[in-house]
């Protein structure tokens, strides 16, 4: 095991979990019973016309043309947008600022993503935390992007709890095997074309402390349509930012990781980070 493989998706899962409590004075929105939402896409600099794409048809906010968002910008989005939730995909140094923007507006964080991709986009890398009542993005995005020939790890954390949910969905049908973690947290593990002792080397445990997760033969994860994992994305987050019944289902604390490229350094591409908040 080369030494940046050891707790590698312990130190994703950690590290989103952290920044996500640690944005200044932003606090995670209190959990509710699942509404209808008005959703506005929010863009610095442009909009990736893949998450676009895969919104749909969403009013847009752009915060200016520039690398970093407009201060009146901001102010007006959230002037215009009281109790709308507010879904975007920005570069990592844009978003410190708006997050900056977001925490003086009073405004409350429901998800955030961090992404790092090759530049060829074969191989990404993604950590999620999600308010509780707040259902995930990583089953969305680990099942599509298993559709393509893509090597991805995928880290979600529920922020402040999780579902204490024993069976997960049937994920051998897309190629992985599913092993229930025994941590300090539990955790679900999901692998494919990853070795078990890699994988468990990879989160910081051992494979003692793994066993078969039990499936739900009937439920298979969907894969929304999309051409990479920001148009995936996209889909996901506006799908979800929206409400529904999709959001009754608890978000747990897993992990996916397909190829073992995922877990190998590569060149990144750019860094992003993407976002749920309600205004």
């Amino acid at each position: 095991m080369k030494p940046h493989r050891r707790a590698l998706l312990k130190g994703m899962m950690a590290g989103s979990a952290i920044a996500a409590v640690g944005l200044p004075k932003i606090s995670f929105a209190k959990p509710q019973a699942p509404a209808a939402r008005d959703v506005v896409l929010v863009s610095c600099g442009g909009m990736d016309a893949g998450f676009a794409a895969g919104a749909g048809p969403l009013a847009h906010h752009s915060l200016g043309t520039g690398a970093l968002p407009n201060l009146a910008s901001a102010r007006a989005l959230f002037e215009s947008c009281r109790g709308k939730r507010l879904a975007g995909l920005m570069e990592d140094a844009a978003y410190v600022l708006f997050s900056e923007m977001a925490r003086d507006a009073g405004a409350r964080l429901v998800f955030e993503g961090q992404h790092s991709a090759a530049a060829d986009g074969r191989v990404s890398r993604h950590a999620f935390s999600s308010a509780v009542g707040f259902h995930g993005a990583a089953e969305s995005l680990a099942a599509a992007l298993s559709a393509t020939d893509a090597a991805f790890a995928i880290a979600e954390t529920p922020v402040g709890g999780g579902g204490r949910i024993v069976r997960g969905g049937d994920w051998s049908r897309l190629g992985f095997d599913s092993f229930h973690v025994a941590d300090e947290v539990p955790t679900w593990l999901h692998l494919s074309g990853v070795l078990r002792q890699e994988g468990c080397a990879a989160l910081g445990v051992t494979a003692a402390q793994t066993e078969p997760l039990r499936c739900w033969p009937t439920y298979v994860p969907a894969a929304p349509a999309g051409a990479g994992w920001p148009a995936i994305l996209g889909n996901t987050l506006a799908r979800l930012a929206a409400g529904g019944e999709e959001n009754r289902q608890p978000c747990v604390r897993q992990v996916f990781v397909r190829g073992a490229g995922s877990l190998d350094e590569f060149a990144t591409h750019d860094s992003y980070v993407s976002f749920v908040m309600e205004a």
